[in-house]
C-alpha cells in the first residue's frame, strides 16, 4: 500500500471530519494519522496520511471527498517510504 498526504478544507462544523473520513473509507482508503492544521472562520483545514490501494485511486478520493458539502481537497503527495514516520517496538513501550 501506498502512503498520501492529502490536504483537505472543510466546513469546521460538527460531523464534517467524519463525513470526509467515511468517504476516504469507502474508497479503501485507510487513515493512519490527522492532524487539524487551522479553524477559523467557519472553515477548517486538515492532513491525513492515508493508505491507499495505488495511484489509480488517487482521482477517486479526491472526487469522493468533493462529495461532501464544503470540502475540497487542496493537495495529495506520496509519502515516501523513508519519510512516513512509524514508532518502533522500542519506542511504542517507551524506553
Amino acid at each position: 500500500m501506498a502512503r498520501y498526504l492529502v490536504r483537505v478544507r472543510l466546513l469546521d462544523r460538527p460531523g464534517a471530519l467524519g463525513l470526509v473520513a467515511s468517504r476516504i473509507g469507502a474508497v479503501g482508503g485507510d487513515i493512519v494519522a490527522v492532524d487539524i492544521l487551522q479553524r477559523e472562520s467557519g472553515t477548517a483545514i486538515d492532513e491525513f496520511v492515508i493508505e491507499l490501494g495505488g495511484d489509480d485511486l488517487v482521482g477517486l478520493l479526491c472526487r469522493e471527498v468533493h462529495e461532501v458539502d464544503g470540502a475540497e481537497v487542496e493537495g495529495v503527495r506520496l509519502l515516501e517510504p523513508s519519510t512516513a514516520w512509524e514508532v518502533g517496538p522500542d519506542l511504542a513501550e517507551g524506553s
